[in-house]
């Protein structure tokens, strides 16, 4: 069954999204209510949401997870490395908590398209039947 590396996934993925969030406070880089608002969704409740409703065999978990890894990958590429706002890996100011800020902002991007990519395979296995 290859949904078996989901927890693990999502656990690294967690890890490296908390890490960067401690770094946004010490920078420290402050998110607007929107922005909040989609980090919580696509970074942090979909996905483990996502594992859980597949853990207790729905389906739907699956593609929960899947969509919200994808949308947090997104969410994490634009924000970092494509919008020109306080919260760019360029924008961050030199200090102490610059390369933190700045590795951990790389750990948002993989992270999430690892989940994404884990997700749609599991996703496609589970279509395919046992």
């Amino acid at each position: 069954m290859r949904s078996r590396p989901l927890p693990g996934v999502l656990g690294l993925h967690l890890a490296a999204a908390t890490t960067h969030g401690l770094t946004h406070g010490l920078v420290p880089v402050p998110l607007s209510a929107w922005q909040n608002a989609l980090v919580v969704a696509t970074t942090f409740l979909g996905p483990a949401l996502g594992v859980v409703l597949h853990r207790r065999g729905h389906r739907s978990g699956l593609a929960l997870f899947s969509v919200s890894m994808a949308a947090a990958f997104v969410l994490g590429v634009a924000l970092h490395f494509v919008v020109d706002s306080p919260d760019h890996v360029h924008a961050v100011p030199a200090g102490t908590w610059q390369l933190p800020f700045q590795v951990t902002a790389v750990g948002v991007a993989l992270t999430p398209a690892l989940g994404a990519i884990v997700g749609v395979w599991s996703l496609r296995d589970d279509s395919a039947g046992p």
